[in-house]
């Protein structure tokens, strides 16, 4: 408070160089790890070298490549010694219950991620930020330790422990986070809830695909959160922990504890080293055999509930059809915000995606009726308009356009689930989840705005979604974009790669058709080949003082203009928030349908004189 009150810079703190005390520290350490490493702490260290996993072999970064050969190479001298004594004093201690030894366990595991060479300083939070940040293995060049007996900062002993204790606390005495409304109202910052964890719970550790211990329809409801196909190697990440906890677990389970790593022959997850194809088969087999289970220890009234973080289309689709397939039906869907955006802009954690879907669901109890993908459409469609009045209801206080979307696409879901594997298309041939997906965002677009102002049902589904979100729209928040997004089969990194729009913080914004048409002139037409870039390129020629002649321009033979450019045109003269762009717009287009009348004309023109020619020769 001195420091700050004299207006010292960083509020008296500093960091200071490498002193000869340091090393004698360091050198300290070093001899007094070599001496007891193989004698009084030899059981509380692990010996062995790294198994051979995708994510300590195969990843961005195969670390025995980079002399990470064996786990104890994670860490320096000064570490294993702390490490290793924790471990024996926990081990050793004379303690009446159990549960306590692995209460201290806890803290050894979250002080073991804050106590390795893999920490590194955060600028951004001022502050070391620990192991598995992101979810990988990356070698860090300046990594970075807190004092094991120091008082403040973060990854300290002190502080793994305090989060041990806390959680015990809570259990006695819970509370949620309050709402922004509520603290507005109230000043308090938590909610006390009259729920404590009640004592005897049964923990078991397993797969969830063999529940054998338990009766079938033994359970009310089941709570489950999924992998997200490829997003995180839970097994290989926990072996990093696991090789250090089975040194005092493996005599009282043995079970669990024996094998040198974590069990992985079932986990679901979509094999990167694997073909797309096979990867993805791989992951549904063994998320069906989840809920094939979860179904079979649900009573017929129970409820399953999960959530399922992912910004690709193509993981849901599969977690949806291996739910389905299971006998669920999907009831109902709702947004939340996402606990994986952590760090500033987002740097780490699951990055791109701030919401959850949280998937209420019951057991089909009746075999799927056979349906018409025209009739079930009718169905989708009443029951949206009349959810859509009720749901609009709550925007003004709670819910944003894309919430309601979110929530819309569910109660489609709910009607295609019920018929699941008997959703016949025109052909009379079964309608897969991914085309379900895509009809029913049809049906949502076409449940949005009035006719003129959809896009135009000619371009391109890329083209189509980009003007949906951002034809008359400068930016809308990330979370916004990737719940709109989802069910269409693409994600925000398409639009990106096109040029169309770029994120900026936590928004994404459009990139200005001025700005985009200026970066075109400057190169090869034929380089023009979407709907979308031509059509910028042409309304931001037809701009006054652009310095280009429009009609010249599509006179030219270095590159073809898309049949759906002049719908998309027409689009933005009806629609485009700007003056300058619904002007420029209109022009492009009247230019455009007279360089298609005149190209038409004059191939009549060369088309008589042609059979004018037969006829001389004849």
């Amino acid at each position: 408070p001195r420091c700050d009150a004299e207006s010292q810079i960083y509020s008296g703190r500093f960091f200071a160089g490498l002193s000869d005390r340091d090393c004698r520290r360091l050198v300290a350490a070093e001899k007094e790890w070599s001496s007891r490493r193989d004698a009084d702490l030899r059981d509380y260290w692990p010996r062995e070298e790294l198994p051979h996993t995708y994510m300590t072999h195969h990843a961005n970064f195969p670390l025995p490549e980079q002399g990470y050969t064996h786990w104890w190479k994670m860490f320096n001298a000064r570490q294993l010694l702390i490490h290793a004594m924790i471990l024996r004093i926990v081990s050793q201690a004379h303690l009446t219950q159990q549960v306590v030894r692995e209460q201290a366990l806890g803290a050894i595991q979250q002080y073991l991620r804050n106590q390795n060479g893999f920490v590194f300083w955060n600028p951004q939070r001022d502050t070391p930020e620990p192991f598995f940040s992101n979810p990988n293995y990356a070698p860090k060049l300046l990594p970075v330790e807190n004092s094991f007996v120091g008082q403040l900062g973060r990854g300290n002993w002190t502080s793994t422990v305090e989060g041990i204790l806390e959680g015990l606390q809570w259990a006695r005495s819970p509370w949620e986070v309050a709402s922004p409304e509520y603290r507005e109202q109230t000043g308090e910052s938590r909610i006390e809830l009259d729920d404590n964890v009640l004592p005897g719970a049964d923990v078991r550790c397993s797969s969830s695909s063999e529940l054998t211990f338990y009766d079938d329809k033994s359970f009310s409801l089941v709570i489950t959160d999924p992998p997200f196909g490829d997003n995180i190697f839970y097994s290989d990440l926990a072996n990093f922990f696991y090789v250090w906890l089975r040194l005092p677990l493996q005599t009282i389970y043995p079970d669990l504890f024996c094998p040198p790593k974590t069990p992985s022959a079932q986990e679901a997850l979509a094999p990167r080293l694997l073909p797309e194809e096979e990867a993805t088969e791989y992951y549904r087999v063994r998320l069906a055999a989840c809920w094939t289970e979860a179904h079979r220890v649900l009573k017929d009234g129970g409820l399953l509930a999960f959530t399922f973080h992912h910004s690709e289309d193509a993981q849901w689709a599969v977690v949806l059809d291996s739910l389905f397939e299971s006998g669920f039906i999907l009831e109902q869907t709702y947004p939340i915000a996402s606990d994986e955006m952590k760090g500033v802009g987002g740097q780490f954690g699951a990055k791109g995606t701030e919401y959850d879907i949280i998937h209420v669901c019951r057991k089909r109890l009746d075999d799927p009726a056979p349906v018409s993908w025209p009739k079930m459409r009718q169905w989708v469609k009443a029951e949206l308009k009349r959810l859509r009045r009720l749901l609009e209801s709550y925007r003004a206080r709670e819910l944003s356009d894309a919430d309601i979307r979110v929530i819309l696409r569910g109660k489609a879901l709910e009607f295609y689930s019920r018929h699941f594997g008997q959703v016949l298309t025109a052909e009379n041939e079964t309608m897969s989840i991914r085309d379900a997906l895509l009809g029913i965002n049809q049906l949502l677009d076409e449940d949005t705005g009035q006719p003129g102002e959809r896009p135009p049902s000619v371009v391109q589904p890329l083209a189509y979604q980009f003007l949906r979100l951002f034809g008359s729209r400068q930016s809308l928040p990330r979370n916004d974009v990737s719940m709109n997004l989802r069910g269409t089969g693409i994600v925000q990194r398409e639009l990106e790669q096109r040029g169309w729009i770029e994120e900026r913080g936590k928004h994404v914004h459009r990139v200005p058709i001025r700005e985009r048409f200026e970066q075109a002139r400057k190169r090869p037409r034929k380089e023009m080949k979407t709907e979308i870039d031509q059509a910028h390129f042409l309304i931001g020629a037809a701009m006054p003082g652009s310095g280009m002649n429009v009609e010249a321009e599509l006179t030219k033979d270095t590159w073809m203009v898309r049949r759906s450019v002049e719908a998309v045109l027409d689009w933005y003269a009806k629609t485009a928030v700007e003056p300058e762009i619904q002007s420029a717009a209109k022009v492009a287009g009247d230019l455009l349908r007279r360089s298609r009348e005149q190209n038409r004309e004059k191939i009549k023109e060369e088309q008589g004189l042609l059979f004018d020619d037969l006829y001389d020769e004849d």
